[in-house]
């Protein structure tokens, strides 16, 4: 994985996928927009890692898009492939309402996004 992590650094750089906010080795919250903070990306990674998605034994990475400090919240999940299984879907979507208590008044989309941080499917 250590390609995706140069891949997205490289990506990061352009303005397109936001900065990084680097949790630890093996996980980043890209975050991007006047809507959302260094400090949200970190909260966001903080609750991540509490819901199970970020651990040791895994490279993961999301990307946090607002427009407006009081606009909806974009989080999108980074998977390999072009689709997941309905079981994985699930779990990201199980997600939404923790995300909300991080964002209280602002609506919540979350997305599964591939390597290239393509939206492949709205949840």
């Amino acid at each position: 994985m250590g390609f995706f992590k140069t891949l997205m650094s490289v990506l990061s750089t352009d303005g397109k996928t936001g900065t990084p906010f680097n949790f630890d080795k093996n996980h980043t919250v890209y975050y991007k927009g006047d809507g959302v903070t260094k400090v949200d990306a970190a909260r966001v990674a903080v609750f991540f890692k509490g819901y199970g998605y970020f651990t040791e034994n895994n490279q993961s990475d999301v990307q946090l898009l607002s427009k407006d400090v009081n606009g909806p919240v974009e989080i999108g999940f980074v998977i390999n492939g072009c689709s997941a299984a309905e079981d994985t879907e699930i779990f990201f979507k199980g997600a939404v309402p923790g995300l909300q208590d991080l964002f209280p008044q602002r609506s919540i989309t979350a997305y599964l996004l591939d390597i290239n941080l393509k939206q492949l499917k709205k949840l």
